[in-house]
């Protein structure tokens, strides 16, 4: 019980601290000379994706620390960081889930007080990435930290996805920063789609391969894999089938970039 209200604890406060960075961010971008007189809707993009790129970069960390930690023996190897972070990550997605939305409404030219236009607008234009949270928030976190007999050592790897979301928002702040044309952006580009492919689609075969090799007892691999819990397929399969979608976006976009500069250096030539 003690526990319990221990992680309830670093939730309730790891939520005030998303908000409170949320808001010294969104100040410092309306005052910062550079950013002020950009549109609310930007400030508003850069805001999330700052807060966005510091979740990923300490849920990459801790997934880093937690895979070296249970290496040795994946089933039963436990990492107290883990489990706290969970509930950090669990009060970062809830509140993600506000963000996403003052981003949205920004967005739209409705007026303030259009509050049910903006919400509908909303939920049709990010329910795949809400659903995502929601699924995060009530199924992933529960199972793998509370329900799963498994070791640490698996949620150390979902942790390990977060990796490529630094990336994926530098996107996002370099765009509304008017940086789109510039190398950084491309070669940031070129780094997020192979961190994404690599911590968020090859993650999950590495994942399966590595508990498949520590399974001596089991009479093969089938046997192996029909032990794990059925929850744990699911959920693999909840987060691994938006992630091949937005991988499939981030390479269509590659291409037409490389199609479009090679059209350009074509008629220069």
């Amino acid at each position: 019980m003690e526990a319990v209200k221990t992680q309830v604890a670093v939730g309730a406060y790891a939520l005030v601290a998303w908000f409170c960075l949320y808001l010294l961010i969104a100040n410092v971008l309306r005052m910062w000379t550079r950013t002020s007189r950009l549109p609310h809707a930007h400030r508003a993009h850069i805001a999330e994706s700052f807060v966005s790129g510091v979740q990923g970069v300490a849920c990459g960390v801790v997934g880093v620390l937690t895979v070296r930690a249970c290496w040795g023996d994946v089933m039963h190897d436990q990492y107290p960081m883990a489990v706290y972070y969970s509930s950090i990550g669990t009060a970062y997605f809830i509140y993600d889930l506000w963000a996403m939305y003052k981003s949205s409404s920004a967005t739209e030219k409705k007026p303030p007080d259009c509050f049910v236009q903006s919400l509908v607008s909303y939920l049709k234009e990010d329910i795949l990435m809400i659903v995502h949270h929601i699924t995060i928030v009530t199924l992933l976190f529960p199972a793998m930290v509370y329900h799963s007999p498994m070791g640490h050592f698996f949620i150390g790897c979902f942790f390990c996805t977060e990796l490529s979301t630094p990336f994926v928002n530098a996107r996002v702040i370099l765009s509304r920063l008017g940086q789109k044309n510039s190398r950084i952006y491309f070669v940031n580009g070129l780094l997020m789609m192979t961190v994404f492919a690599m911590c968020r689609v090859a993650m999950f075969p590495v994942m399966y391969a590595v508990y498949l090799s520590q399974q001596t007892v089991a009479p093969s691999h089938i046997h192996a894999l029909a032990s794990i819990p059925i929850m744990c397929h699911l959920s693999c399969l909840l987060v691994l089938a938006p992630q091949i979608y937005w991988l499939g976006l981030m390479v269509k976009g590659a291409l037409a970039v490389m199609q479009c500069s090679s059209l350009s250096s074509a008629k220069d030539d």
